[in-house]
């Protein structure tokens, strides 16, 4: 389906969006066009701009990309998937956002969308990561028993601002959408799950100037104009720097873009996930390349060593930006003026061909001619994301700044240095156990008055081993939601698990085979047959009873003519047992294998069986 387009493993860290307008569901695919679905995303634009203009990524920025029932076709072939179905081919708007070491971006990117589902009516919207329904997870602690993995996958929406579950068996994209938006009312979620998502997102936008840090680094000069320039680079330089291997780091011997002559100290901006990436980062640059650092002891050592990295982040950009420009001059040169990869476009034609895209046209027909003209249109425009192209423009964005460097800039860069308002401060990166406690405290939601009573959780053990576990697991009557009342339509004649009377039936038969329990022939039988007043009839309680009187008579014949032979030799029985319990020495030996106790238990069986009293033995 459209919405599940990632038939491939996701990658990890990265956010995917399906937003789905009205006209998405209730028109026909064809009908859709993508000037409509650009329409729409200009109108999410305005909305999102006031949130997002100063606001600064860790990798991706926010990009609606529209996707209409063509381009979804090309994707399936990218892709290489061959379930690609009318149906499956739903139009929308989508999202794809990697926002690797930075889980706030993601989080960010869920209130925008929320914000949006509750401002348009009809918006519907899905949202998954490299973890899948991550918006339920959020809520594991108060979802119904029936929200499994298995019943959620593929079916939890965002509509009105409000998480949304599908329980219908549908099987069709747009008749699931359509389900949610005209039965809203069923498919909601509690209010718990639904509270447990707005405070995730409550922070917001609030946090987006809570997560900035204001630090002081000694740059070179270029470097620290292109960082005011364009202030967003500053997350590329400190991942590239963070990510990368010695071979890459090879360039930074030379410098030849940011040399280390020519330095001032700057105030950058950047978010404390990646000031904490700079400083926990172990390299220090090239001892051959003259960096001159202080003593650590020194107040300007940290600036010092953060203006190195910085730089060599960017050194190592620039140098890859030029290697991609001189490979794209040198495809042109060779007649290719789109500086389109021959061998990925070459690849793509061919799955193009196997899918019965070109539907065994003749080679040079006209119909075959547009249909390659439309393949070849699509996959220019669509190289950003099919080749990473999103590098390539972001080191053709750094190049140009690196050019539009003038002598007269980098006198202003100088001049400003002497009004540097001060640095934040980092304390923030210790956190001391008390904080740590309280921090975990806030996420997984437990309290002070738990934490400072012991007894809370012994007692929570204790009723989670007292309480009967059902087929599926302990289940609380306290952590029971009014959802839990929902079934769904299509399951008739559920069967029904009883685990009280399955464990009645147990026991019983249980009963009726083990031996020698107490008691075990004393009275009636009623107990060990778990029989009652209605089954005093059967014939089995009759020949059971009957069994029973007649075993009670035997035992106490037996037991009277024991009795008399034996009463005389008791003594001598005695003597003889206990002598073959002495010689054993408390090993293992036929006589205590046979009785299995000591000689308490001994005396102890001779007196029921005998009832003849015994000597008391030294022993």
């Amino acid at each position: 389906m459209a919405m599940t387009q990632a038939k491939r493993p996701r990658e990890d860290d990265v956010l995917e969006c399906y937003l789905y307008p009205r006209f998405c569901y209730s028109l026909t695919a064809d009908q859709v066009t993508e000037g409509m679905l650009k329409d729409e995303i200009d109108k999410f634009q305005k909305d999102v701009e006031p949130f997002i203009k100063d606001y600064l990524w860790h990798r991706d920025n926010l990009s609606f990309k529209p996707r209409t029932k063509q381009a979804l076709q090309f994707d399936s072939v990218i892709e290489g998937s061959s379930r690609a179905t009318d149906f499956e081919l739903l139009p929308h708007i989508h999202v794809l956002l990697r926002f690797d070491e930075d889980i706030g971006d993601e989080w960010f990117v869920v209130f925008l969308i929320i914000n949006l589902t509750k401002k348009y009516e009809g918006l519907i919207a899905r949202m998954v990561d490299s973890d899948g329904e991550f918006l339920l997870i959020e809520a594991a602690d108060v979802l119904p028993v029936w929200a499994t993995p298995e019943t959620c996958h593929e079916r939890v929406f965002i509509m009105n601002g409000a998480v949304h579950v599908v329980q219908d068996k549908q099987k069709i994209c747009i008749n699931i959408l359509n389900s949610v938006y005209q039965r809203s009312h069923i498919f909601k979620m509690s209010d718990k799950v639904q509270a447990t998502i707005q405070k995730r997102i409550s922070i917001y936008p609030e946090e987006t100037e809570r997560r900035k840090h204001k630090a002081r680094a000694y740059l070179p000069e270029k470097a620290a104009y292109m960082l005011r320039r364009e202030p967003r680079l500053i997350a590329s330089a400190v991942r590239t720097v963070g990510h990368s291997d010695p071979l890459e780091r090879k360039v930074c011997r030379a410098m030849r873009y940011f040399p280390p002559e020519q330095r001032v100290m700057a105030n950058v901006k950047m978010t404390k996930c990646l000031y904490a990436m700079a400083v926990h980062c172990r390299y220090t640059g090239d001892p051959r390349t003259g960096w001159n650092l202080p003593p650590s002891n020194s107040p300007k050592y940290n600036a010092y060593l953060l203006g190195i990295k910085i730089a060599c982040g960017l050194e190592m950009l620039v140098a890859r930006a030029h290697e991609e420009e001189r490979k794209c001059r040198d495809r042109q040169s060779s007649g290719d003026s789109s500086c389109v990869n021959e061998e990925a476009w070459t690849a793509f034609f061919r799955r193009l061909d196997a899918s019965g895209y070109f539907r065994e046209l003749l080679e040079g027909s006209k119909e075959k001619e547009e249909l390659l003209v439309k393949a070849k249109s699509y996959y220019e425009r669509h190289l950003a994301q099919a080749n990473k192209r999103v590098e390539t423009n972001e080191g053709k964005r750094l190049i140009e700044i690196y050019r539009d460097i003038q002598s007269n800039d980098m006198e202003m860069e100088a001049e400003e240095v002497c009004t540097l308002s001060p640095e934040d401060s980092d304390s923030w990166l210790n956190v001391d156990p008390a904080q740590l406690e309280a921090m975990l405290g806030q996420q997984f939601g437990i309290s002070g008055k738990e934490s400072e009573n012991p007894l809370g959780l012994q007692d929570k053990v204790k009723a989670f081993i007292n309480q009967k576990s059902g087929i599926e697991g302990v289940q609380f009557l306290g952590d029971k939601e009014e959802n839990d009342e929902k079934v769904d339509v299509e399951d008739n004649g559920r069967i029904d698990f009883d685990p009280d009377v399955f464990d009645t039936a147990l026991r019983d038969i249980l009963d009726l085979v083990v031996p020698g329990g107490d008691g075990e022939f004393d009275g009636s039988s009623e107990g060990s047959l778990g029989g009652d007043d209605e089954d005093q009839g059967g014939e089995m309680d009759k020949y059971m009873r009957l069994l029973d009187s007649q075993l009670q008579q035997q035992l106490i014949s037996d037991s009277n003519s024991r009795e008399k032979q034996q009463v005389p030799n008791s003594e001598e029985v005695e003597a003889n047992l206990l002598g073959s319990i002495q010689e054993e020495a408390g090993g293992s030996g036929p006589l205590g294998n046979i009785l299995g106790g000591p000689v308490e238990r001994l005396k102890h069986l001779k007196q029921n069986l005998l009832d003849v009293p015994l000597k008391e033995s030294k022993d």
